[in-house]
């Protein structure tokens, strides 16, 4: 799945997922024109689907790629228990 896409330069690749991005974040699901985001990637709408085959697949690409990255900083910035430097009473709910 999405051989087409990550065979585009990392430029490219950036440019579409910040215009989907961009309209989802401004627009329900539903509502959301993949022309939208096609016009603000500099893309056409049928090449848009050239690299993802349907408005779902690119949402929910975009959701795994969103967990991927979230997950990959909080694996590197892993923060020990006792450093109240980032707020980790927060965590615990207990607003310190």
């Amino acid at each position: 799945m999405n051989e087409k896409f990550y065979a585009l330069p990392e430029e490219k690749q950036s440019q579409i997922l910040n215009a989907a991005y961009k309209v989802f974040a401004t627009n329900q699901y539903k509502k959301a024109p993949t022309s939208e985001i096609a016009a603000e990637a500099g893309i056409s709408k049928s090449l848009l689907f050239h690299y993802f085959h349907n408005k779902r697949e690119l949402y929910l690409f975009l959701w795994k790629y969103a967990a991927d990255l979230t997950k990959k900083y909080m694996c590197k910035y892993k923060v020990s228990g006792n450093d109240k430097s980032l707020g980790t009473g927060l965590w615990k709910g207990d607003g310190k």
